[in-house]
């Protein structure tokens, strides 16, 4: 059987002059279409090859997929045989259509996390987020889980949780999620929304995760009045640049009082003033704030930027905070970061064990406080600069030499002077 790679492999040169969106977007309705009419799709091959843009969008119609974009069946016809053709390839080297499922699955998934630029495409997380949340969070099958940002739902997918809670506002992606999900035989409530502005009731869950946008700039009036403002009431105006604060806030809202919270946050959030720095005090007083890990530049598949893990935690006990510097973790392939599920392990392990390292350290309440609620580990860890001790009296014999040599050497240039 072919593995992953091979299937990626062809896939990659059928894009053509597509976005790597849209080529996601036809690959996962194909899969989705030969798991579904598998014998169909065989005979369409038979027919002239006219029929086969007929053939999807039909199944477009059939199936109310109303967020495909038509204008990619209008594409080169040969092309589109030859990814159906790779799809029953797939379907034939499988036992069942479950097992299909998952390997296509895995096959989509793959050109997802492997695109080299993902700026045109969805909120899709990296490799090397799914590894940290997998290890981290750890296992959640029978906890009620819900990311309101989910993208494509690939990390809640990794955590193999049942039924998750996703929401998102793309309507392709989460068209997209749906198929992905069909294809795998997972459930889950998968829905087209504004999480942080769509008036929600608390979903009263166990788990939280959630990588959402980066940046994201938010007015106050597309917030105003949310529920989940209403929790912890923050006295300061909303600027454009709190959309991380509004994550977390909404990420807390629908947790039960014992949920746990794990959010990839950019680190400038934990420490900027104003509307940020009055959010960690009220998290810091409450005592929900379990732990910060410092992730390494380029966790993410597009960019070079620092990220960090935020852990929050509405039922925590010990009264103090772990920070975990884990820049230096990972290795780098080709300018490219790769964060291994070791590595992943090797942050958890400095999140669980008791004693203290150079790259984790327990503060509490008190130091926070002092250091203005400031959540970076820059504020707390001792920067140790190694001064190299020297042998003074060697050094001295070690100039002396060079001067003579530098004597010798004018001596030299002065009498070919003199002879010219």
């Amino acid at each position: 059987m072919k593995n992953t790679v091979e299937y990626l492999d062809a896939l990659s040169t059928m894009t053509g002059t597509m976005t790597r969106s849209d080529a996601l977007e036809l690959f996962t309705l194909i899969a989705y279409l030969v798991k579904q009419h598998k014998d169909e799709s065989e005979n369409i091959l038979l027919s002239t090859q006219d029929n086969i843009s007929t053939f999807i969008s039909d199944f477009v119609a059939e199936k109310e997929l109303h967020w495909f974009s038509k204008d990619v069946i209008r594409w080169n016809a040969n092309q589109l045989v030859n990814i159906v053709q790779v799809f029953l390839s797939l379907r034939e080297e499988c036992p069942n259509n479950q097992n299909y499922g998952e390997k296509a699955f895995e096959v989509l998934k793959a050109f997802a996390l492997n695109s080299n630029k993902n700026w045109d495409m969805f909120n899709i997380d990296s490799q090397n987020i799914l590894n940290v949340f997998k290890v981290v969070v750890g296992s959640v099958e029978d906890k009620k889980l819900y990311d309101g940002a989910c993208g494509l739902g690939l990390l809640a997918h990794e955590l193999n949780t049942q039924k998750p809670i996703l929401r998102d506002i793309n309507e392709a992606t989460v068209g997209m999620a749906k198929q992905l999900y069909a294809l795998s035989e997972k459930e889950a409530d998968i829905q087209q929304s504004v999480s942080i502005s769509d008036g929600a009731s608390s979903l009263g869950v166990d788990v939280v995760v959630s990588t959402p946008p980066i940046n994201m700039r938010v007015s106050e009036s597309f917030v105003a009045g949310q529920n989940y403002l209403k929790e912890l009431f923050i006295a300061a105006r909303i600027p454009s640049s709190a959309s991380e604060s509004l994550w977390i806030q909404q990420a807390l809202y629908n947790l039960n009082a014992h949920g746990k919270a794990y959010l990839q946050i950019i680190p400038g959030w934990l420490f900027r003033g104003g509307y940020d720095a009055e959010l960690r005090e009220k998290l810091v007083q409450l005592n929900w704030v379990e732990a910060v890990v410092l992730l390494p530049a380029g966790m993410l598949a597009d960019s070079n930027i620092e990220m960090s893990l935020l852990i929050l935690n509405k039922a925590k006990v010990k009264e103090t905070i772990r920070l975990v510097d884990a820049r230096s973790f990972g290795e780098r392939q080709r300018r490219k970061l790769h964060l291994s599920l070791n590595d992943a392990e090797k942050i958890k392990e400095l999140l669980s064990v008791d004693q203290e390292t150079e790259w984790s350290k327990d503060v509490s309440i008190q130091q926070v406080k002092a250091n203005k609620y400031s959540l970076h580990c820059a504020e707390y860890f001792d920067v140790h600069i190694e001064v190299e001790q020297l042998d003074l009296e060697r050094e001295l014999a070690l100039l002396q030499e060079k001067q003579m040599q530098y004597l010798k050497v004018k001596d030299e240039f002065n009498q070919l002077l003199n002879n010219i």
